[in-house]
């Protein structure tokens, strides 16, 4: 088991402003933590280092690629073995944005984009003929999705 990370008020307050705009600029964030831009480059680096900072997810506004909907799907399989396959098809068949393996009511997730609900619908339809699929269940998301850092907290309680 990998070492649990410390994190100081700046760390906490540098991943805070990462998860809410990933594109900001180091002297943006350095003007928000009140220190410099080299040390906001340095402790990047080092959060990387800890495995704290190991990418990030970009959702393209759905008109830059000429879509219309980003839907979820939830799906069972027959057998964990399949799921490789599944994730391939995904891959090679549908605008897959972010596929995930989960425990749970699913054993796949995946996020796609769709031209419309017809091309939805089609590409829907064929993942569920594919071998090992129990069960597709579909939710049509009504924009991009808006998250909510603000209540996530990564400093430990001091007792």
């Amino acid at each position: 088991m990998p070492p649990t990370v410390q994190l100081d008020q700046i760390n906490d307050k540098i991943i805070h402003l990462l998860l809410k705009d990933a594109q900001l600029s180091l002297h943006q964030i350095a003007k928000e933590c009140n220190i410099s831009s080299v040390s906001v480059l340095n402790r990047i680096n080092h959060l990387k280092k800890q495995g704290v900072i190991t990418g990030a997810t970009l959702f393209a506004s759905l008109s830059t690629y000429d879509f219309e909907i980003i839907a979820f799907l939830g799906i069972e399989t027959e057998n964990m073995a399949d799921v490789q396959e599944i994730l391939q098809f995904l891959k090679e068949y549908t605008f897959l944005i972010e596929p995930s393996l989960s425990i749970g009511k699913y054993d796949l997730h995946a996020l796609v984009y769709a031209k419309d609900f017809n091309n939805l619908n089609e590409r829907v339809a064929m993942v569920r003929r594919l071998t090992g699929i129990r069960k597709v269940e579909v939710s049509v998301w009504s924009g991009l999705p808006a998250s909510n850092y603000a209540n996530l907290d990564l400093l430990p309680n001091k007792r």
